[in-house]
């Protein structure tokens, strides 16, 4: 039985993640957050070193729907009893014709799987990754590309990398809600009329006469160049005026310093 399209997120609710050994807290509670980030809800320790849910909570914050339903075995093969495929998370590509893919072919294939029952990913311990016993009574293995020197991750790593190839997968079953990355839109006013920009180009032409801009080039080309910029930027009513502003702020700033420097001409004149 394989799972149907528009199921992604029931798909994802029978993966489960089964550590075997974790040796470390604090990746415990990076493969939670790995989880939660990528809609991932099932974990299970088989004999993890030690285990504390109010500390695991106090690093993977917002994380107590997950930390509250981790399961912990004694064996591995109470973890994986219930599960209608196992695979395992191996850095190493072994000799033997064991099935084995990368995240990205496996994960919709073990969705597939999740029509007839839960689906297990194992993950070894953090400084020998999974014992030969554990990989051979796996039903696959699923080994992410790395940098072939330098192939192992960290635990809290490789679940991350798993967990969103899973997610991607579930998302093209349909069924999980999409993720705004627009971001806000901006307040956009009336946009600036033809009118507008010449009179703003006129106050910038004169700006930049009075900082020296124009000092040995043409104001022509100059401006020529200015009015592709401003002309590019799309600019609406209120941005016209906060850079109209602008010049008409420097225009005043360089009369208000060229009135001083006369007077202290002057009264250095008069001495």
């Amino acid at each position: 039985m394989t799972a149907e399209a528009g199921d992604g997120r029931a798909a994802l609710e029978r993966i489960v993640f089964v550590l075997h050994e974790p040796q470390d807290l604090v990746n415990i509670a990076l493969v939670v957050r790995a989880m939660k980030n990528m809609e991932l809800s099932r974990l299970r320790l088989v004999r993890p070193l030690e285990f504390d849910e109010v500390r695991i909570d106090g690093i993977a914050h917002d994380t107590e729907d997950i930390v509250e339903r981790i399961e912990i075995f004694d064996d591995f093969d109470h973890a994986v009893s219930d599960c209608v495929r196992v695979a395992a998370a191996t850095a190493r590509r072994r000799t033997s014709r064991q099935e084995w893919s990368t995240p990205a072919e496996g994960a919709p294939k073990l969705l597939a799987r999740t029509g007839g029952g839960d689906v297990a990913i194992v993950f070894g311990r953090e400084d020998f990754g999974l014992p030969n016993t554990i990989i051979d009574r796996a039903d696959e293995a699923m080994c992410i590309p790395t940098n072939p020197d330098h192939p192992s991750l960290n635990l809290g790593h490789a679940a991350l990398l798993i967990a969103y190839e899973f997610r991607q997968a579930a998302h093209r079953m349909g069924g999980l809600d999409d993720r705004n990355l627009s971001g806000k839109p901006r307040d956009q006013g009336p946009p600036a009329t033809a009118g507008q920009m010449e009179s703003f180009f006129t106050v910038w032409q004169e700006a930049m006469h009075t900082i020296g801009m124009f000092r040995n080039v043409s104001p022509t080309m100059k401006m020529r160049s200015y009015r592709r910029a401003f002309q590019r930027s799309d600019l609406d009513e209120t941005e016209l005026r906060l850079f109209e502003a602008t010049a008409y702020r420097i225009i005043h700033y360089a009369r208000r310093m060229k009135a001083r420097l006369e007077k202290t001409a002057a009264e250095g004149g008069g001495n």
